[in-house]
């Protein structure tokens, strides 16, 4: 007699999984768990927020010392964004949409008094530093993780209240 290679419960098994495979949904998950995610993803707020800027957004140039503590640089000349700015009751808010690295990341600042504070996020909103800029002084990292969520959290408000289409 002869052996068998391939087990009859696997060859069961096959019949009964490889169909399903080629269902959208089930696939997409099984894909999922092995592929990589992105770095950036792209919310539904995050899209209606780069299409609004890039539609109506101010061209603006964007001095490099704080962009240049995100990671961001052109060489060390300005960086172009696209950018809105508006004053609201308790300072004056911006939104500036950078394009540099060849994905769409968001830096929000308000001016208080003599300090700027910059947030700097992705297009699904999730912070990735913040910083802390006096009118005569250097840019320094926001320490205080509460102040700096707390901070985001209301300018992501303000902006949004503001964005189109909600």
């Amino acid at each position: 007699m002869t052996e068998r290679t391939v087990s009859r419960r696997t060859l069961f098994t096959a019949a009964l999984v490889l169909p399903m495979g080629a269902c959208t949904p089930i696939a997409d998950q099984f894909s999922s768990l092995f592929a990589s995610k992105p770095k950036y993803t792209l919310s539904p707020r995050g899209d209606r927020l780069v299409r609004w800027l890039q539609n109506g957004g101010r061209d603006n140039m964007m001095a490099p010392e704080v962009m240049g503590m995100y990671g961001i640089t052109n060489e060390g000349r300005d960086i172009p964004v696209k950018q809105f700015a508006e004053d609201g009751r308790d300072g004056r808010y911006v939104v500036s949409l950078v394009n540099i690295r060849k994905v769409h990341e968001f830096v929000f600042h308000r001016r208080q008094g003599e300090v700027l504070v910059f947030h700097h996020c992705d297009t699904s909103f999730g912070r990735i530093g913040s910083i802390r800029y006096p009118r005569n002084g250097k840019p320094v990292t926001v320490t205080d993780n509460a102040f700096a969520d707390s901070d985001f959290q209301q300018q992501l408000a303000y902006w949004f209240d503001r964005l189109p289409g909600r």
